[in-house]
């Protein structure tokens, strides 16, 4: 596969302008993944919000609304760092394909999940989802630990999030 110059893959820099522009493609490329992301993922919580979710039986354990933006927030700043990480330490092609391949099917997972949590009020689909989403996370934590440790370390909690809101989201379906 052909990259071009500039492209977030990267080249051995022959000089210091060069691995800057680098490293600000490769930042700027994570960021906007996530970014896009969090804006999304935001549209259709709040419609959500909004029209159904107060109606809902929830489990026991589920933390007050304001908790998960805190908690959302700090996860997307995580990710973003972790996939920065990994850009800027993979040393082969296919490490760059595996783990971007992997990154951007967890984001489109996640979107999907809100979407249809939240927005379409499909729980049954949603648990599905997240399901999916929790095994594509652990597959790309598997492939950020082979390219970076702490890459890897950054998605941890973010896995632990996902495992609880899979959890809340089955006791969701169960209980409606």
């Amino acid at each position: 596969m052909f990259f071009p110059k500039w492209s977030i893959y990267g080249y051995k820099a022959a000089n210091m302008e060069d691995k800057m522009a680098l490293k600000l493609m490769q930042g700027l490329y994570s960021f906007v993944l996530v970014l896009i992301t969090a804006l999304l993922a935001r549209y259709f919580t709040e419609q959500g919000m909004i029209s159904f979710y107060d109606t809902l039986d929830i489990p026991p354990g589920t933390p007050e609304n304001h908790y998960f933006s805190y908690a959302w927030s700090g996860i997307y700043v995580l990710l973003f760092l972790s996939f920065y990480i990994v850009l800027r330490s993979r040393k082969t092609l296919e490490q760059f394909e595996d783990a971007n391949a992997l990154f951007v099917s967890q984001l489109f997972l996640q979107i999907l999940w809100t979407f249809s949590f939240f927005y379409m009020e499909q729980l049954t689909a949603s648990a599905i989802v997240i399901v999916l989403l929790d095994i594509v996370t652990a597959l790309m934590m598997h492939t950020f630990f082979f390219i970076n440790k702490w890459a890897f370390a950054l998605t941890v909690p973010y896995l632990l999030w996902l495992l609880f809101a899979t959890y809340l989201n089955i006791f969701v379906v169960m209980l409606n």
